[in-house]
Formats: structure tokens, C-alpha cells, sequence
């Protein structure tokens, strides 16, 4: 023990007097003493037994003393005991950190220094002030994503697995610490792998969409079905084993796994590959494609989801459609509405450029394309075009009643309608044939300029759609039909339009065949829609009806009484010259002028215009029509209640 070390121990010792050990202390000296003065030897032998308990006692407490306040004792020891002259607290600091080989260091320290904590690390100095750290605190944008649209309402299919799949790509980023990880779609047909979402540090990445499966990594994968795991790769060969960089990047390593997902078809080919790279040598070992493992497992679950979602959606979306498209032609049963009704639920089904719908013309005599809708601005066929039957796409489709597909028109370049058509030969092309069960009324074409742009399933709903509108083509066309035998009209009791313009031909024939006169009056009811308005259709259909019986109470047997456009009705006077067909137009106009009809509840009349022509020499059907309109048109521009001769 040092010189310094006895010393404090004495100052211990006397400061300690009146402490128990003190007490002990002068119980051994009283001892020795009386010991010294004793003369028996029993009385000695107990002296030293105190004389040796209190020694005993006193080095166990000086031993406990030194090892609390440190191995020398020295300073820091006077330190620890040593009061103020004022007699206040003060401030002790324990540090039991020392490098200097003993166990614990006692300081004192004033209220204003700064609290330095000791340690074998390096810590920077803390303030008092910044003693107390707030916990950390989170918020809910940490854990979800507020501002995706994925969830602020509902999104389609396709969105949301892309959605999923790039979050789960992040995911697998972070947990194998790599450059890049990305997925990418095997279609094996045109042999192309297609981007779908990758997660990257790079700013090479791909661009493009797709590239053409040969003997990359990702292309091996895809078309062996077995993972590869690469540790070392050279810079040299980098460019030809990984294609998804727009430039070299200096992978080291790359893992690419298969995904699968079978449809039940015995079909074991991937239909994608999940890859990650590293710029680091060695970066994955057998863990990571464990890991990997469980990342397909999850990505096939989600393309299963999505598949069934999506077939899910398009067959809802095409019963919908279905419904419009029957909900417009109830309401107005012609093949102009069929074909718009078809081109409107086509354009919300799937996404296309082009539209086309050809249909058989009885005036060309041929194929006609009667629709066409450019949504592009790119040049493209016209409307009225005729369809070459025997060299298109579109003519083959109507002779053989079957659907073609062209996913690449660029390396096909087949013509679509017609041999002299100037289109830009890209992208990809469908024809379906709109046919019922019993013909072929004409073919839909879609086309879009972006390649293998019409999934299977999409193809299947507008197959579907165009089959609901074959089906409704049908049933017009049987009407149509039908009404070629009733030749009365229902509501006037008269030849309809059909047939009157039959017997109007037949007439026409007969007066220049015999030289006889004919005259034809065409008879319109002034302000019609304002009827309408007022009475409503079925009032409308009323006042029809009873013009017509007036008209039918003034002709004589052999005369012709029918329908003609709109609620027109025209009358063949046949032996009657244009100047006697005034004269019983003008009668006519008069009687139903003041002719009382009542309707419920409501009384009132109605008026008459009339175009009257009679048959001039050389004169055909379509110029005695014609002459008749013209002169009809100029009654009503004059306030109708008129009757004007052509």
C-alpha cells in the first residue's frame, strides 16, 4: 500500500471513531491494555481473543472502504468525505468505466457543468437540457399508403395487381439487399418476355416493354423453367445475360426464379420470372433462392386473384352491356341503332384504335363498310369502302363465318379490306363475324397499333357482345320479314309503305302502258310534334288514325290508300289528272280541316298539307315521289293548311 493509501486510511480510521467499527477499535485497546496489567494467564487469554476479533473486525471494514471508493484510495477518497466549509450537499458522480484497472471513480460535480457519461465507446456530450428524449412517434402513413388511389376506391383488376406486385418487389428488395427486382411475363406464343412492374436504384432500367426471349438469364429461365444463380459475372459478358439495362451496370450477381400458375391444361411452363441483382460478388446463396421460393409462391397467388377477378369483372361489364345495348334498340328497333349500340359497348369493353362494321348493301350489291370509327387520328379506311370478298381479312371472315386474330400486323401485313388501302402495318388486328344461327350479316373489326394487344378472355366478350347484336339483327330482320306479308298497316288500316310503293310501281306501269292518267297526293299533318308534346304519342297515333278514315271515305274502290314516310300517308287516283287531283285534295284538305276530334276529355281539329303530282309522260316512280315531296315541303314552309301542285 502506498504511502498515500495509509494515510487515508488513518484519516478513515479517525474519522470513523464514533461509528460502530470505532467502538470495536477502542473495545481492542482496552483489552490490550487490561491484558498488560493482568497477571493470571487466563485473564490474558481472553484479552487476546478481543485483541484478535477487534483486529479481524477492523481489516474487514478497511477492506470494504477501499473496494467501494477505488484501488489507490487516494485523492478521490479525501475527496468523497471532504465537506464545504458551509456544511452543503454535494454532488457525487460514479463512474465504474475506467480503463485504468480500477472498479469505480467518485467526482464531484457542480449544478452548472455538463453531464459527461464515460464510456469505453465514444458519446458526445448531453446537455441537461436534452436528458429527457421524447419517444419516437409514428404515424399512419408509416404503415399504409394514404395516398394510394388502390384504396380510395374500387379499382380494376389489372391496377391492383400491379399495385400488390410492385409492393411486394419493393419487399423483396429490401430483404435481399439488391440493385434491382423485377417481374417479367413469359409469352411463349410470340416468344417475348413483357415487363410488368421491377423495383430499382438504376436509372438504365428498360425502357421498353419487351424484348424477344434468346440467351439471357431471364430467357433461360423462362423457357427452362429452372431457377439460375449466378455469383460472378463478368463485366464482358454482362450486356448478353442481362438485357433489361439500357447500358452496362456492373451487376455482380443475379438470382432469376420461375413463377408458375397452372390453369389445369397440363401446361408446366413459368408464366413469368422473378429476378434480383446485386452489385456485389456472391451477394445470394442457397437462403435467397429459399426466399425467392416463397416470394413466386406469393406472386402466383396474387396472378390467381387477379385472373379470376378479371374474369369476374369482364363477364359483369358484358352483361351490362348487353342490357344497354337491348335497352336502345327496344326503343328504337333499327340496324342503325344496332350497329352504333355495338361500336358504343365495344369502346367501354376493351381498348382499341379502329373500328369497323361491314355490312351487305343491296345498292352496291356488295360488302360495304357502314362504319367506321378512328379514334388514332392515324389515316385509315373510309366509310361506304367495299370489302374485297375474296383477298381481306375481313371478306374471309364473312365467307368462313370464323374469328381471326393478327397479334403482329407488321411481320403478317395482310389486308384488312381491300388491296389499295394505305395503312400503317403495325400493331394488332381482330375480325369477328356477326352471324345468328341461320347467316352472316357482316363482320367487327378492331384494331389496335400497340401489338398482341387482345387478351383471350377480351376476345371471348366481344364475341359474346357482337353475338347479342347478331341476335337482335335477327330478330329485326324477321320482323322486316313478316311485315313483307301484312301488307295493311295496323294503325290505318292502309297498304304499308312496303307495299304501297309496290303497287305504286305497278301502277305507274299501267297508266303508261294504256296512256292513262295518275296522280298521286301526298298528305302530312301539320304540327306534329306539337301534337306530341300535347297529347303524347298514343294522342298522336289517334289523330293519325281518324285522317286516315277521312281519306279512306273519299276514294273510290280502285284507288290506293298507304303509308309513307313518317306519318305520312299518300293516295294513287288512278284515271285522275293533276288538276282533278287538286280539286280533291282541296276538298279533302277542308273537310278534315273542320272534322271535331275528341280525345278524352279534350275536343279539337287538326290540318292538312298536300303535295299533289300527276304522272308526266316518261316519268318514274322516284320523280312522281319526288315531285309530290317537294311541292308538300313548300305547304307546310308556308304555314301548312295548303295544297300546292307540282
Amino acid at each position: 500500500m502506498t504511502d498515500g493509501g495509509t494515510k487515508a486510511a488513518v484519516r478513515a480510521f479517525r474519522s470513523g471513531l464514533f461509528t460502530v467499527n470505532g467502538i470495536v477499535a477502542a473495545v481492542v485497546v482496552l483489552a490490550l491494555i487490561i491484558g498488560l496489567f493482568l497477571g493470571s494467564p487466563v485473564g490474558r487469554i481472553i484479552c487476546g481473543l478481543f485483541l484478535f476479533a477487534g483486529l479481524v473486525a477492523a481489516v474487514i471494514a478497511w477492506r470494504k472502504r477501499i473496494n467501494i471508493f477505488g484501488g489507490d484510495g487516494g485523492a478521490d477518497t479525501e475527496e468523497m468525505y471532504s465537506q464545504s466549509p458551509e456544511g452543503t450537499m454535494k454532488k457525487l458522480l460514479f463512474d465504474d468505466f475506467q480503463s485504468r484497472g480500477g472498479k469505480y471513480v467518485v467526482k464531484e460535480i457542480q449544478e452548472e457543468d455538463v453531464v459527461v457519461m464515460p464510456s469505453t465507446k465514444t458519446v458526445q456530450p448531453v446537455p441537461i437540457s436534452m436528458r429527457e428524449e421524447k419517444a419516437e412517434e409514428f404515424q399512419i402513413s408509416d404503415f399504409f399508403d394514404l395516398d394510394s388511389d388502390i384504396f380510395r376506391s374500387d379499382t380494376e383488376p389489372k391496377s391492383e395487381f400491379n399495385f400488390l406486385l410492385h409492393k411486394a418487389l419493393l419487399a423483396l428488395k429490401d430483404v435481399v439487399f439488391s440493385h434491382s427486382a423485377a417481374f417479367f411475363w413469359a409469352n411463349h406464343e410470340k416468344q417475348q418476355m413483357v415487363l410488368e412492374t421491377h423495383a430499382t436504384d438504376s436509372q438504365n432500367f428498360m425502357t421498353a416493354k419487351r424484348f424477344d426471349v434468346e440467351d439471357d438469364v431471364v430467357s433461360q429461365v423462362a423457357r427452362t423453367g429452372k431457377p439460375q444463380l449466378l455469383g460472378r459475372i463478368n463485366p464482358v459478358s454482362e450486356r448478353e445475360l442481362i438485357r433489361y439495362y439500357e447500358s452496362p451496370e456492373y451487376i455482380k450477381s443475379v438470382i432469376v426464379v420461375p413463377v408458375y400458375f397452372l390453369k389445369g391444361d397440363g401446361d408446366q411452363l413459368p408464366v413469368g420470372v422473378i429476378v434480383a441483382d446485386s452489385k456485389a460478388e456472391d451477394a445470394f446463396g442457397a437462403e435467397t433462392m429459399s426466399m425467392l421460393g416463397n416470394f413466386t409462391k406469393l406472386v402466383s397467388a396474387l396472378i390467381k386473384s387477379y385472373t379470376d377477378k378479371y374474369d369476374l369483372l369482364l363477364d359483369s361489364e358484358l352483361l351490362t352491356s348487353i342490357r344497354r345495348m337491348n335497352d336502345r334498340i327496344k326503343s328504337d328497333p333499327t340496324e342503325f341503332t344496332i350497329l352504333n349500340s355495338l361500336a358504343e359497348e365495344a369502346n367501354r369493353l376493351i381498348n382499341w384504335d379502329f373500328l369497323t362494321v361491314a355490312m351487305y348493301s343491296d345498292e352496291q350489291r356488295g360488302w360495304v363498310l357502314q362504319k367506321v370509327v378512328n379514334r388514332s387520328g392515324q389515316p385509315y379506311v373510309t366509310p361506304d369502302q367495299v370489302v374485297d370478298f375474296n383477298t381481306s381479312v375481313a371478306g374471309n371472315v364473312i365467307k368462313t363465318n370464323v374469328v381471326e386474330r393478327i397479334d403482329d400486323l407488321a411481320a403478317e401485313e395482310p389486308v384488312r379490306f381491300h388491296p389499295l388501302e394505305h395503312i400503317d402495318a403495325q400493331g394488332t388486328f381482330l375480325c369477328i363475324p356477326i352471324s345468328s344461327m341461320n347467316r352472316c350479316y357482316g363482320a367487327l373489326s378492331l384494331e389496335s397499333r400497340t401489338p398482341a394487344n387482345f387478351s383471350g378472355n377480351e376476345v371471348e366478350t366481344i364475341y359474346r357482345l357482337v353475338e347479342s347484336a347478331a341476335m337482335a339483327l335477327e330478330v329485326l330482320y324477321m320482323n322486316d320479314l313478316v311485315k313483307d306479308f301484312v301488307i295493311v298497316d295496323q294503325l290505318t288500316g292502309s297498304f304499308n309503305k312496303k307495299h304501297f310503293l309496290k303497287k305504286l310501281e305497278e301502277e305507274v306501269q299501267r297508266a303508261e302502258d294504256f296512256g292513262d292518267d295518275l296522280a298521286l297526293v301526298s298528305i302530312a299533318l301539320d304540327g306534329v310534334q306539337e301534337h306530341i308534346n300535347r297529347y303524347g304519342r298514343e294522342g298522336l297515333d289517334s289523330i293519325v288514325n281518324t285522317v286516315a278514315k277521312i281519306i279512306r271515305t273519299n276514294i273510290r274502290s280502285y284507288d290506293v290508300v298507304g303509308r309513307q314516310e313518317g306519318d305520312g300517308i299518300g293516295v294513287l287516283l288512278a284515271n285522275t289528272a293533276a288538276s282533278d287531283a287538286y280539286l280533291w285534295a282541296e276538298k279533302l284538305r277542308k273537310q278534315i280541316a273542320s272534322h271535331i276530334i275528341t280525345l278524352g276529355n279534350r275536343s279539337f281539329s287538326v290540318t292538312v298539307s298536300a303535295g299533289v303530282c300527276g304522272l308526266g309522260e316518261g316519268m318514274h316512280k322516284d320523280e312522281l315521289i319526288s315531285g309530290t315531296s317537294q311541292v308538300l315541303n313548300k305547304a307546310m314552309e308556308n304555314g301548312g293548311n295548303l295544297v300546292r301542285v307540282f
